[in-house]
Order: structure tokens, then C-alpha cells, then sequence
């Protein structure tokens, strides 16, 4: 099993030890009813178990089995699974079976994740832009997803109280500028602007697809504006990104921030402030989720960042 989803089953406790007891039977009994072959097991985040697999024909496919529900900052298994169903594939990966009782997919098998290219981090941050912008789409207001609004209260709420029962982890100022950003986010609400976004693309979420594009794997499914998307590819999108940003001064950060946002601004007609602020955002509320789940130096490393960000930054609304 991954460390990463080690860790969340941990988190689950009792839930968690349960569904890993299970999950052979349930491995078992979907090779039955999707004549398929389970092989070895994937790297696939923290949320779900993701293995290779054939079809009867010899089809390479990927199996993915998420985890069972108790965890609030794991999207839910049903709205990932509309997001894949009303994207149809491309940007997104191709959906082939779905089995929502044993919360299962078969995915179509792409290729190496971004994070594997070697490719520059400026390099990587614009790839996932492009690709985050041609999955943008008005989706009807129905409730399958979290929307705009809902999402930048449950930022607004989180930071507070999981800084609280983390002990405080980073500066006050810190979740205090965190809840500014998701408080203006929520003023800018706009149902005009609001669009299918994916709101977890990184470069291990980006996998290669044939030709010389980019699908995209796992996504949250929420209806908000695409600065949304952009500021999530900002906070944790390129994790060498992060890193570098942690080596430099505060003021070189705030300029290299700035700068990233606006070009994310240029090539897809966001707003960059609004980028920003998300990006924001998702750095803190990314940052407190992680040293829930143990994973204490990506954790820090995102809060120092954002602490070096927070220094004499103004927040507009709307």
C-alpha cells in the first residue's frame, strides 16, 4: 500500500482497517464482473487505491477503489465520479466502467505523470494551466457538485480550526490573511463565471495522453470560477515549485508569486489577483490537511511558504 494512503487509512482508524481487510474480496469481485486482471498496485495520491489491470481482450486499464468515506477533505466518491461522467474524457481521463456501491471506476490506461519529464517548474505550471482551461465548462446548477461560494466558506472555516487543533502550527497572521482571500473569493461570487473545475491539478495528476497532451486524473468536481484551478496549480501543482519558493527571501517570494499568477492570468484570461488568492488559500488549507495526515516536511514546507507570502499583502474584495 503507498505511504500516502497508509497514512489516511491510519486517519480512518477502525473504518480504514476494515476496508484494507477488505479490499482483496473486493478486488476480487470486481476482476469477475469487469473480466478484467487486477495487476500491481499504483502510485495514486491519498484518497483511493489505484492498480494496473488487463481487460479480457488485453487492454491496458487502470482499476481505482476509493477509500471509504470519514475524512471531510477527501472530495466525495460521487462527486468525483459525475465530474469524470459529464467530462467524457478529454481533459479528463476516459471514465469505462463505474461501480458506485463498491465506489470502483476502470479508467483508460495513460501514460507518465508530468512530475516525471524533468521539465522546468515554469514549464510545468503553464502545461497544467492550458490543460486545466480545456476542461472549463458551464455545468447545470443541480447540487452534484461543491460550488463557488460553498467552497471558499469551507476554506474560510478550516484554516481557523484546524490551526487551532494543530497547536497553532504557523503565524496567526497566516490563517488570518487565509480567511481574508477565501472571504473575498466569496465576494467575487459571479454565476456567470462559474465553470466545472477539476480543483486538485498537479503534475502527478497529469498524466501523459497520446499524442503530445495531458489528461487529467482524480478531480474534486466543483463549479467555481478557473482562477480556482489556477490557484491550486500555484499552491501545489509543481512541488519543486514549493520547494524553491522555500529556499528565498520573502520579498523574492512575493515577486515570483505575483509574477506566476499573472502569466497563469495572461494565458487564460483569469484575473490574476484571484489567482492569488486561491492560490493562497489552497497553500494554508494544503498545508494544515497534510500535518493532519502526518506528512510533516510538505506540510511545512507550504506553510512556510505562505508565511513569507502573508507579510504586508492587501486583500481586495470582490
Amino acid at each position: 500500500m503507498p505511504g500516502p494512503v497508509a497514512l489516511s487509512l491510519r486517519a480512518l482508524g477502525a473504518a480504514g482497517e476494515r476496508w484494507l481487510a477488505e479490499l482483496p474480496g473486493l478486488l476480487a469481485g470486481l476482476e469477475a464482473d469487469w473480466s478484467i486482471t487486477v495487476g500491481a498496485g499504483l502510485d495514486g495520491g491519498s484518497a483511493s487505491y489505484v492498480a494496473e489491470a488487463v481487460t479480457h481482450d488485453g487492454t491496458p486499464v487502470v482499476v481505482k477503489v476509493s477509500l471509504p468515506p470519514g475524512m471531510a477533505e477527501f472530495a466525495p466518491f460521487e462527486r468525483q465520479l459525475a465530474a469524470l461522467r459529464l467530462a467524457g474524457g478529454d481533459p479528463y481521463v476516459a471514465l469505462l466502467r463505474h461501480d458506485e456501491p463498491r465506489r470502483a471506476v476502470l479508467l483508460e490506461r495513460l501514460g507518465r505523470p508530468m512530475a516525471s519529464l524533468g521539465w522546468p517548474a515554469a514549464r510545468q505550471l503553464d502545461a497544467l494551466a492550458r490543460t486545466a482551461a480545456r476542461g472549463w465548462r458551464r455545468v447545470p446548477d443541480d447540487g452534484r457538485f461543491t460550488g463557488w461560494v460553498e467552497a471558499a466558506r469551507w476554506h474560510a472555516g478550516f484554516a481557523p480550526s484546524a490551526w487551532e487543533e494543530l497547536s497553532r502550527p504557523c503565524p496567526e497572521a497566516v490563517i488570518d490573511l487565509a480567511v481574508r482571500c477565501a472571504a473575498a473569493r466569496e465576494a467575487a461570487f459571479d454565476p456567470g463565471r462559474a465553470v466545472l473545475v477539476h480543483a486538485d491539478v498537479h503534475n502527478l495528476n497529469a498524466l501523459r495522453a497520446p499524442g503530445t497532451g495531458f489528461r487529467l486524473v482524480d478531480p474534486e468536481g466543483h463549479v467555481s470560477e478557473p482562477a480556482h484551478d489556477l490557484g491550486v496549480i500555484q499552491a501545489r501543482g509543481v512541488q519543486g515549485w514549493i520547494d524553491e519558493l522555500a529556499t528565498r527571501d520573502p520579498r523574492h517570494v512575493r515577486e515570483l508569486v505575483a509574477r506566476s499568477c499573472r502569466r497563469a492570468g495572461r494565458l487564460t484570461g483569469a484575473d490574476p489577483e484571484a489567482v492569488w488568492q486561491w492560490a493562497f488559500v489552497e497553500m494554508v488549507s494544503t498545508g494544515l490537511f497534510l500535518l493532519r495526515l502526518r506528512r510533516h516536511t510538505e506540510a511545512r514546507t507550504l506553510l512556510a511558504v505562505a508565511g513569507k507570502l502573508a507579510g504586508a499583502q492587501v486583500v481586495r474584495r470582490g
